[in-house]
């Protein structure tokens, strides 16, 4: 007998990148972009993370770049919250940690 297809899986999901882009771009003053987004792994199974590089769009702004983790509770979820920030300085060094 034919075997149905696998199921697709949350991560799949058509425009759901997108849908967690507008949703962590809300959580951001008018002012500010979003430079780099990063899907991260998370120790939890369902739980979906990000890091974030945001700086204000205005000129000269550099010194206020910050990293931002935003953590969504699943793939469907429709609100993220924040769980880290934290600023970049002209003196600051970030080591990532993980096989990933």
């Amino acid at each position: 007998p034919a075997e149905p297809p696998p199921a697709e899986t949350p991560c799949q999901t058509p425009g759901q990148q997108e849908q967690h882009l507008h949703l962590m771009m809300q959580l951001l003053r008018p002012q500010d972009a979003i430079r780099l987004a990063v899907r991260l792994e998370s120790a939890r199974p369902r739980r979906v993370r990000s890091l974030l590089v945001v700086r204000p769009e205005e000129a000269g702004a550099e010194a206020e770049t910050a990293l931002l983790g935003a953590d969504f509770a699943h793939e469907g979820a429709t609100h993220c919250t924040l769980g880290m920030v934290l600023p970049l300085w002209s003196d600051t060094q970030v080591f990532l940690d993980g096989d990933g």
